[in-house]
């Protein structure tokens, strides 16, 4: 029998060492709207390393959806009950934003580790919280849904970029489109979303910074971008400064939330790189996330895939099938990041997408919301924090 980190004794087997691992990772999902369906679905039937012991949603809908695709999967309407199953190791948080952060607290507090969807909280001071207890419990996995590093393509690119063949990155170009929605359903959303880039592009900031190092030692390289050039950067410093602006084509009811369905940011990291964003709501073409990355010595581009190798020949040309959401464009990555959050608890490995990475992508995202609300570029001090 092994301990788990809550106390509860799971049954394993030996390591070789003497030390007994859980057989299998005992998770519960809260939230079962469209996130919380695709991760219990995951882990239920995709994950062979984690059992799905139970899910947590008041909707009436979520209750049935459990009930028709997850057999003998326990439901419960309130999230708090699931806290103090026996047993249980960690939780998956998929719930609205605003109950991140309280429900990510009263999960480490409970001793369970944290697979927490994106963003934190959609005000970043009541991130602070769950940064703090986060770090009270380096035992415990709390890790963030960043899914895009989990995609085999951007994990190329970084792979890529890390070996240096490129250069020194110096810019990120990125491009997230989501699909045009006329039903009314997104601009109800937005209204507690954050705004577009602490929802949409909070995505972009965190690849952005994974992408050109941003945080991470500076790399020595004959070819690379002299860091001896720029002036020396604080410890805590990571952004110089950043600048947004917007507009609105499709949804003119997000002028009343002061809000835009289209964005552009422009990023200025500290160790000398940069990244624009192009952030819009109004895809015509369904889903689509374009990646351009300038280093010293080459150009990489990761596109979005066809979402089928049928090619249409008819009166309007010839084509193939777009990817209609962001959710069937990242489903195989969707796969990988709940994989990797299993094997990270089970297996001891610090999680690849933190909940530091989170707050500092969200500072980011804070500062560009204040820039596209007033027009004025937003700097940020040596303490690392936006001057707002």
């Amino acid at each position: 029998m092994a301990v788990t980190t809550n106390g509860t004794t799971t049954n394993g087997s030996s390591n070789g060492n003497g030390h007994v691992k859980p057989a299998k990772l005992k998770v519960a999902i809260l939230g079962c709207g469209r996130m919380g369906q695709r991760h219990a679905h995951n882990i239920f039937h995709l994950t062979p390393r984690a059992s799905l012991v139970a899910v947590a949603d008041p909707s009436p809908a979520a209750k049935t959806w459990v009930q028709e695709n997850l057999d003998g999967v326990q439901y419960f309407e309130d999230p708090e009950l699931v806290f103090d199953l026996p047993g249980l190791d960690a939780v998956i948080i998929s719930t609205i934003t605003s109950t991140h952060a309280p429900l990510t607290i009263k999960a480490v507090e409970k001793g369970l580790h944290v697979l927490l969807e994106k963003p934190i909280s959609i005000d970043v001071e009541d991130s602070r919280p769950v940064l703090a207890v986060a770090d009270s419990r380096p035992d415990l996995k709390v890790m963030i849904g960043f899914v895009r590093r989990f995609d085999t393509a951007f994990k190329q690119l970084h792979t890529h970029l890390s070996s240096t063949v490129a250069g020194q990155p110096f810019l990120l170009k990125s491009t997230t489109q989501d699909a045009y929605d006329p039903s009314g359903f997104f601009v109800a959303y937005a209204k507690a979303s954050g705004g577009i880039f602490m929802d949409c592009g909070i995505h972009d900031i965190d690849m952005s910074r994974w992408l050109l190092g941003v945080g991470q030692p500076a790399k020595n390289s004959k070819n690379g971008l002299s860091q001896s050039s720029q002036p020396p950067v604080p410890s805590g410093k990571q952004v110089n400064r950043v600048y947004a602006t917007g507009l609105t084509v499709r949804h003119p009811e997000l002028h009343e939330q002061d809000d835009c369905d289209n964005a552009l940011g422009v990023i200025e990291y500290a160790n000398g790189s940069s990244c624009t964003l192009h952030l819009s709501r109004t895809g015509m073409g369904g889903y689509e996330s374009l990646v351009e990355v300038f280093g010293t010595q080459q150009k990489l581009v990761v596109e979005t895939p066809a979402s089928s190798q049928v090619k249409v020949t008819d009166g309007h040309g010839r084509r193939v099938e777009s990817a209609p959401t962001y959710i069937e464009r990242f489903g195989e990555a969707f796969i990988h990041e709940v994989n990797a959050f299993v094997d990270c608890c089970l297996d001891d490995k610090p999680v690849p997408t933190s909940v530091a990475d989170a707050f500092q992508a969200a500072l980011i995202a804070k500062a560009l919301t204040q820039s596209f609300r007033t027009g004025k570029p937003v700097d940020f001090g040596d303490d690392g924090e936006p001057i707002l």
